[in-house]
């Protein structure tokens, strides 16, 4: 088992999107948006259906790509470009390209060597596609952190219910009903305190970000928020914490 990671530092959400084809209820600027359920959509997938992200005017790095939640089906083609241009002949032979691979609908990413541009383009060939669209929710590309030692101990996303239940004086029972949540909880031992605290500042207890626990396997990522962070000092620079994560749903 390969070393967690911690990808939380976005740069798509600040990009400007361009995608060849949006429904107009379902466009490309909510694959920057936090909620899972809110997803971009193409209008056809005759033709490979793509999205360009521009980071504004300076080359910015990269280490990881991740899209929480799709449609595509198994024999699609998902594939992340990057390029110093956005045109016909730049993207005709990209600087940087890797595939995403196998698919997986409810997450599906991958790691990288370092690429810094400006320019990044999604790329999803999936003409078998049956209902005649895809679509895409949250996506992350930017940097990852990875601890020097990974989590010594974890448990299984422990599923909250956050349906709502009410009793009336009578007696009877109402019930306002929720989807289940995956609750999971990390010990790590460290001497990096300053990193989890970057990256504690950087999320608090609201923003959702993703999770790996095994960077060898991408496609186990967890899109989750941090409910608690709890720091106990062991000795000199080393401190346990004990870290809480949520599932974003």
């Amino acid at each position: 088992m390969a070393k967690c990671r911690f990808l939380y530092d976005n740069i798509w959400k600040t990009a400007t999107l361009t995608a060849l084809t949006s429904e107009v209820n379902f466009p490309v600027t909510n694959t920057q948006k936090r909620a899972p359920g809110r997803r971009w959509r193409s209008t056809s997938v005759v033709a490979d259906q793509t999205i360009v992200a521009n980071l504004g005017a300076v080359d910015i790095p990269a280490t990881a790509f991740s899209i929480r939640g799709n449609n595509f089906t198994a024999a699609a083609v998902v594939t992340i470009q990057a390029s110093h241009g956005n045109d016909v002949a730049h993207w005709a032979a990209p600087d940087f390209a890797a595939v995403l691979s196998p698919i997986d609908n409810a997450m599906m990413g991958t790691f990288f060597e370092t690429q810094t541009y400006q320019y990044w383009r999604l790329v999803i060939s999936d003409a078998a596609n049956p209902i005649l669209y895809v679509e895409a929710g949250p996506i992350f590309l930017g940097t990852h952190f990875e601890p020097a030692y990974s989590y010594k101990a974890g448990t299984t996303g422990t599923p909250e219910d956050l349906s709502v239940i009410t009793k009336s004086a009578g007696g009877q029972r109402t019930a306002v009903i929720h989807d289940q949540a995956g609750v999971w909880q990390y010990a790590f031992r460290t001497d990096e305190k300053s990193a989890f605290e970057t990256i504690r500042r950087a999320v608090g207890w609201s923003l959702p970000f993703w999770f790996c626990e095994d960077s060898d396997v991408p496609n186990a990522a967890l899109y989750v928020v941090a409910t608690a962070w709890e720091w106990e000092h062991l000795y000199l620079t080393t401190w346990t914490l004990t870290l809480t994560l949520a599932e974003e749903i």
